[in-house]
């Protein structure tokens, strides 16, 4: 039977076939050497493996909604085919497609809720955001090329992606090394990701997302997956600054991007 085979961008099924040792040699050297040079899938790979938390805890509102019978139902005949015994299917992976599942859950859940408990999509996004940020350490930043001709290339996907002009030399930051530039993407929604080393307090990054409505809002602070938010909106778009730095002296950073970007 012919493999599945696994190309750039990299997704969870992906990764989950990397970690089982079931993706083919030729693609496992392309991942691993994109692993070595992407912080966003050294991260995710890492929550992959080490993932511990406690799903039905996490999940538990989403299934005392659901239709337990036809759900019931469906797993009994699932089971009944004993798909864990047959070969190529790994513990993992069958961990991996039932937290999936769920994700779709929790999608369908926001579509019927009731308008007056609608979503903010830009909170939504700051959250995601954040998520991702909390899974990086001075580790993740530590091989990655922060060279000027890569750092203008970042500058120029930037205007290129969401029309935001931007320079180096507005990005320099007390007490921060500046580390690199790349573009994010939720959805339709392309996100520019600036990412810093702070001496004292680690990663660091400022998200920058396009608006669909243009409203200014001044700098508000936020905690969110245990890291500290400063952000703010202007020009149509959300300036969202994340670290695990001190409330206040992430503000003050936030407030000198705002006067030179805004």
């Amino acid at each position: 039977m012919k493999s599945l085979r696994f190309t750039p961008p990299y997704h969870d099924d992906a990764i989950v076939a990397w970690l089982d040792g079931e993706m083919d040699s030729a693609d496992a050297r392309a991942f691993e050497e994109q692993l070595n040079v992407d912080a966003f899938l050294s991260a995710r790979t890492t929550e992959l493996k080490n993932s511990h938390q406690d799903y039905q805890r996490a999940f538990a509102p989403l299934l005392d909604d659901a239709p337990s019978a036809r759900m019931q139902q469906c797993l009994d005949k699932y089971l009944a085919e004993s798909p864990v015994s047959r070969p190529g299917v790994s513990r993992r992976a069958l961990i991996a497609a039932s937290v999936s599942f769920l994700v779709i859950g929790s999608g369908l859940g926001y579509l019927v809720r009731p308008s007056g408990e609608a979503r903010d999509e830009n909170a939504h996004i700051r959250d995601l955001e954040a998520q991702y940020m909390s899974l990086y350490s001075a580790e993740t930043l530590l091989d990655v090329d922060s060279s000027q001709p890569v750092i203008a290339r970042g500058i120029a996907r930037t205007a290129e992606d969401i029309g935001l002009k931007v320079s180096e030399q507005q990005l320099m930051l007390h007490n921060a090394e500046l580390k690199m530039i790349r573009m994010l993407r939720y959805d339709s929604t392309s996100i520019a990701q600036i990412v810093w080393m702070h001496a004292d307090f680690g990663p660091m990054a400022l998200c920058i997302s396009p608006l669909e409505q243009s409203n200014d809002a001044e700098i508000q602070n936020e905690q969110r997956h245990s890291m500290n938010i400063a952000w703010w909106k202007s020009r149509s778009y959300q300036f969202v600054l994340i670290g695990r730095n001190p409330t206040a002296q992430l503000e003050a950073s936030a407030r000198q991007l705002q006067s030179v970007l805004s």
